[in-house]
């Protein structure tokens, strides 16, 4: 059994928010100790150059050394300092040292400043802070405090994003889980299931597209057991006939003569020409494999000129109006095919002294063949289901003619492989149009 993607999912995004809860942590407490490092020795410098400030103005004021020694003294109580002054000219020094230990910290915060007073005197003042192990202990708890705020940070961080990342994950997969229950009952066979779809995400969408797989699977499906009822039905009947013609025969009931035995030969011929149109059904669901520029003028001509026997044995009219340059792309002799069942369809359904017409003619981005006629029409309630395999407007005279029902969906199949379109207008009684439509080229 194979590891649960939700439990993955979790474990590498906690492991990426403890990775950067980490890292972050670092960087905060070493960016935390440079800058209070800084802010110690700016702050130090500062209070330096006050000290030396001061005690220039106390010099000023007094003129003085000697008075001025005092208040070094406290001043350097005050600050925790060691304060040296050395005056060049007379080379006289004053000194107050607290006696405490220089820190390295605190020895890079000296502070050496030459002064020029108001009697021309120059004087170098030294002010260095003085180490106290209570000022450690402070810096210290400061930093323990800083730390501690930052782990406990870190730990609400890791478990919020444990929590996220379990919440996230199972929003993730929990629809992945779903589907994959539902293809596995799919791939048992059961096509009505469907995936529960909510949101517009990419798992939204493959949902979707799920759903709409398992669609066309069950119209295959359905096409599949319909299409096995269709050919079974079709082929019953000839059988049955042929069947009850030779035990006739056979009991003696009918002579074994040439009008007998053609009976059989008719049904023998339909039988034929239902898997031929069958057989041509089967390339015209195929893709296509053949691309060449056509002339759909010139097929329409051709078509017209061989099928005027047919129109006249039947005494039809069959009429032609081409225009120029209608031309298409894709398979010629399936699209031959297509155009010639329409054509074919139309005389067979068409009475004496009708009339058939074919013309083909280019509009905008189509180049379209239409074949129309003065035939019998079709009723409103069938035109929905006239491109459907074996379909019949009706049995008898489809019979009579020798039609198998599968003409119109050859033709249907063909022009929707050539990425076009075929559609139908009928009137009961006045006739029917049927219209190719096929991208220009």
């Amino acid at each position: 059994m194979f590891p649960k993607l939700s439990w993955k999912l979790t474990f590498f995004m906690v492991l990426v928010s403890t990775l950067t809860i980490i890292s972050a942590g670092v960087m905060i407490d070493r960016a935390l100790d440079k800058e209070f490092s800084n802010y110690l020795d700016v702050s130090q410098q500062e209070r330096n150059k006050q000290i030396v400030e001061v005690i220039e103005t106390l010099y000023q004021e007094s003129g003085d050394w000697a008075a001025v020694s005092q208040h070094i003294q406290a001043l350097s109580l005050l600050t925790d300092a060691e304060i040296t002054v050395v005056d060049q000219r007379g080379g006289h020094m004053m000194n107050a040292d607290r006696g405490g230990h220089r820190h390295r910290m605190m020895m890079e915060s000296q502070t050496t400043e030459q002064v020029v007073l108001s009697n021309g005197t120059e004087a170098t003042i030294h002010v260095t802070p003085v180490f106290r192990p209570e000022a450690a202990v402070n810096e210290s708890q400061f930093r323990e405090t800083v730390n501690g705020s930052i782990k406990t940070a870190a730990l609400f961080s890791f478990g919020a994003a444990l929590v996220v990342s379990a919440v996230v994950s199972l929003g993730l997969t929990k629809p992945l889980g779903q589907l994959m229950t539902t293809v596995r009952q799919v791939g048992q066979g059961d096509l009505k299931q469907r995936v529960e779809v909510v949101g517009d995400d990419e798992i939204s969408w493959l949902g979707r597209e799920f759903n709409q797989m398992a669609e066309n699977l069950s119209q295959l499906e359905r096409l599949r057991v319909k299409l096995t009822n269709d050919i079974a039905h079709e082929l019953r009947t000839p059988l049955t006939n042929v069947q009850a013609y030779v035990e006739a025969m056979w009991d003696g009931l009918m002579p074994a003569n040439r009008e007998n035995l053609g009976l059989v030969q008719e049904e023998v011929n339909r039988l034929k020409l239902l898997l031929e149109d069958l057989q041509k059904l089967a390339k015209a669901e195929a893709p296509l494999y053949v691309r060449e520029e056509i002339d759909l003028s010139n097929l329409v001509e051709t078509l017209v000129g061989s099928l005027q026997i047919l129109a006249e044995e039947k005494g039809i009219g069959l009429e032609l109006a081409v225009s120029p340059n209608v031309f298409t792309e894709g398979d010629p002799k399936a699209l031959g095919t297509a155009v010639e069942n329409i054509i074919v369809n139309a005389i067979k359904y068409t009475p004496d002294g009708g009339k058939v017409r074919a013309v083909s003619f280019l509009e905008k981005n189509w180049s379209i063949v239409e074949v129309s006629d003065t035939g019998m029409g079709i009723e409103a309630q069938e035109l929905p289901f006239i491109f459907e395999r074996f379909y019949r407007t009706d049995s008898s005279r489809s019979r009579e003619t020798g039609g198998t029902g599968i003409g119109l969906a050859i033709a249907y199949e063909v022009v929707q492989r050539h990425g076009g379109a075929i559609a139908v207008e009928s009137e009961p009684g006045k006739g029917s149009t049927f219209t190719i439509r096929l991208p220009r080229i």
